[in-house]
């Protein structure tokens, strides 16, 4: 999600000579998180093949916490559609499948030293749904290794997508988030390795600033069944914006905090919760272990997804991406950490 939620906008206080002051910042934030809409020409046809490149980075400051740093990259692309990752998940073997918030999707191949962009894989997902109507804001992703099935979370319209190894696709908005903000809807949602799914709004619950409506599935999220509801507890400020499942069972949670300045500055935080906690309308708590606020990593995390290391799958990687909000402030990264079990 572009980070203009809930909490971007002030309440309207009477005679506060600041109220229009903050109005004109964040009004500015917005037109730089997102120049491409006022200042770009014309950016192609979404069928264009795209040229990517993944570029390493050798910045390693502004990191801290549990997990070691082992690789930065910068995904770039002449591609007009390109950029906005918002949604990552693991593809077959050693690789990643990322989405974006104008419904692309990119595989990324992971084997050797270094990510590759896999050729002509940036393929419009999206679906038209009436004039001037599309589902394409993308923002999270979940895929069963065992057929490839990839479902997907859109936000505006809180629909769940599936797309069957066979090619077909079936979509539909779910009951249980109906209530769920257009603009902060299912940001976060993950297949755990049992079957279930769980899902995480971004929007936090009226008169709460750290508890956000969350649901677990019994199974595929398209099926028949009522999910069991729940709320997740994220620290003050921060927003979970995606999630992955760990091989001992636990789930890391993305988290994001947006600092509303020209350019905007994001603090990211990594936590780790186990989902037996989850009970029905408890509260489900979470531990950070990691966090990514300075330098080029002061930069818009939204997806976030486990490799299993081909020779331990005890073991591993975890990945992090950023949407750049088609900015000329923010980059597309790439982010790397070792998981060792």
């Amino acid at each position: 999600m572009k980070p203009d939620g809930p909490r971007a906008r002030p309440a309207l206080r009477a005679r506060a000579p600041l109220h229009w002051l903050r109005l004109a910042l964040i009004a500015g934030v917005a037109l730089a998180l997102a120049p491409g809409t006022v200042v770009r020409t014309s950016i192609g046809t979404r069928a264009d093949p795209a040229v990517v490149t993944i570029t390493p980075r050798p910045e390693r400051a502004g990191v801290s916490g549990d997990l070691a740093l082992t690789g930065a990259w910068e995904l770039s692309s002449p591609h007009g559609w390109f950029g906005g990752f918002s949604a990552l998940a693991a593809g077959r073997g050693q690789a990643l499948v990322a989405g974006t918030d104008r419904g692309f999707l990119l595989d990324i191949d992971l084997k050797g030293d270094a990510p590759r962009a896999v050729p002509l894989s940036f393929r419009y997902v999206g679906v038209a749904v009436g004039p001037r109507k599309e589902i394409v804001d993308l923002e999270s992703l979940a895929r069963d290794p065992a057929t490839g099935t990839l479902w997907g979370g859109f936000e505006f319209y809180n629909v769940v997508m599936r797309w069957n190894p066979d090619g077909t696709r079936t979509r539909r908005a779910l009951p249980a988030m109906a209530d769920w903000s257009a603009n902060s809807g299912p940001e976060t949602m993950t297949r755990l390795a049992d079957g279930r799914f769980l899902a995480v709004a971004e929007q936090t619950e009226e008169g709460s600033d750290t508890l956000h409506p969350g649901l677990l599935f019994a199974g595929d999220p398209l099926g028949p069944g009522k999910p069991l509801a729940f709320r997740f507890s994220a620290p003050a400020d921060y927003d979970p914006v995606d999630a992955a499942q760990l091989p001992d069972g636990r789930v890391l949670i993305l988290l994001r905090r947006v600092e509303y300045a020209i350019p905007a500055r994001f603090d990211t935080a990594i936590a780790i919760a186990d989902p037996r906690a989850i009970k029905p309308n408890g509260r489900w708590q979470a531990r950070v272990i990691q966090r990514m606020n300075g330098g080029i990593f002061a930069d818009n995390f939204e997806g976030i997804a486990f490799v299993p290391s081909s020779d331990n799958p005890a073991r591993g990687s975890i990945w992090v991406i950023t949407d750049d909000n088609m900015s000329v402030f923010q980059r597309s990264l790439l982010i790397r950490f070792d998981w060792k079990g």
